[in-house]
């Protein structure tokens, strides 16, 4: 059940788009959508320390798809998005269409699709909740109450949990998938802002704490003994594995008004910083995640592809996507995007990339070969997209 929108004053319009990326709370004193939309959510059950014992990974086998769904977050009214989920479609490699629009609220921002595809979730910000929705029927089949403004999103490896972090609680939402249970919550004590979790540690979350003034921006969740790891990286802003696993990345662009090139790479099994690079000019944001942006992924895992909202050109007049050899540290391509660019996900059908350009609101579609944008399909104010094969 959804209550219904009421218009919202300019001056509260201005103040919610301070929070582009959620790097930036919704300010205070401000309302939010969660002011004026009822929900009939379950409420999330007391935060405990103690969480479940970490599930068994069991196979997920994906079905060889025919054609490619692409789900994309239009954000709220009042930043010129709709608020709807956006569903693009396309057979064999062709040309997207958009198929659907789903309502989703005030805000939805930030998405993930479960490893197995059965799943796409949705973050609202602004009401406080997560809507799943069922990628073949294009259903909204539950609505769960999380913490405050959540934000970071990610499935576990075996698609057997939802987690949901937020940027104004001290907890992360554990969500049963299929009964949407709300499990006992992981108890972190610092806001949080995204997460990033690999098959091969599957017990291993790991979060930035972008919203906290504090010397350890990056953190681990063991989810077998509740035990955090805190490391010493300070101005971290997303945290994402390199293709093969072996590395962690985090970029440091937390802010819009505050563009940087600063890269920390970690050593996962060390659990510490081993080297700092700096990708002068750019400002790299976000790259596609296992567990967050899609079912397929690029057979190439020699490149790491970042969005950038900078470039040394013409500022953010120069974003683009960067092709990024992470093994030499060095950009070798890019390809020039609108203002702001931000999440992508990857088509295997057409080998192609869709990378999300929230200003102009488009959905950019690169191929994978030429590194050239070969169709713009309009979309209001993207931020989150997956990618769903459907048989």
């Amino acid at each position: 059940m959804r209550g219904v929108l009421r218009p919202i004053a300019p001056a509260i319009v201005a103040a919610l788009l301070v929070a582009a990326c959620g790097s930036q709370p919704v300010p205070a004193g401000a309302p939010t959508l969660r002011d004026l939309a009822a929900s009939a959510a379950p409420a999330v059950r007391a935060p405990s320390a103690a969480p479940d014992p970490a599930p068994a990974l069991t196979a997920n086998p994906t079905p060889e798809p025919t054609k490619l769904r692409v789900f994309v977050a239009a954000e709220g009214p009042y930043s010129g998005g709709t608020g709807e989920l956006w569903v693009l479609e396309a057979s064999g490699g062709g040309p997207f269409e958009t198929i659907a629009k789903i309502p989703m609220g005030g805000w939805p921002h930030n998405i993930a699709v479960a490893p197995n595809g059965k799943w796409v979730a949705v973050a609202d910000r602004s009401s406080d909740q997560v809507g799943i929705v069922d990628p073949v029927t294009l259903k909204e089949i539950s609505r769960v109450k999380v913490g405050k403004q959540p934000h970071a999103i990610i499935w576990a490896p075996d698609s057997s949990v939802l987690y949901v972090g937020a940027e104004k609680d001290t907890y992360i939402t554990r969500l049963e998938a299929g009964t949407w249970r709300t499990l006992p919550s992981l108890q972190v004590g610092v806001k949080q802002h995204v997460f990033a979790i690999n098959a091969d540690r599957p017990n291993e979350l790991w979060f930035s704490v972008t919203m906290e003034d504090v010397a350890d921006h990056a953190r681990i969740y063991d989810l077998n003994t509740g035990k955090i790891t805190q490391i010493k990286a300070f101005d971290v802003h997303d945290l994402y594995f390199t293709p093969d696993g072996s590395e962690v990345w985090s970029s440091s662009s937390g802010f819009l008004d505050k563009p940087s090139g600063r890269m920390l790479i970690y050593d996962p099994v060390e659990r510490i910083v081993k080297t700092t690079i700096d990708f002068k000019g750019y400002s790299p944001f976000h790259t596609m995640k296992r567990g967050q942006d899609g079912l397929y992924f690029p057979k190439d895992t020699s490149l790491m592809l970042l969005s950038s909202h900078y470039g040394p050109a013409k500022g953010r007049e120069s974003a683009a996507l960067l092709w990024v050899d992470w093994k030499a540290r060095k950009i070798v391509d890019e390809t020039p995007l609108g203002i702001q660019p931000f999440h992508s996900t990857y088509d295997p059908l057409g080998d192609r990339v869709l990378v999300t350009s929230n200003v102009d609101g488009q959905v950019n579609v690169i191929d994978w070969k030429t590194h050239k944008v070969v169709q713009k399909i309009a979309v209001p104010k993207p931020h989150g997209i997956v990618a769903v094969g459907i048989p």
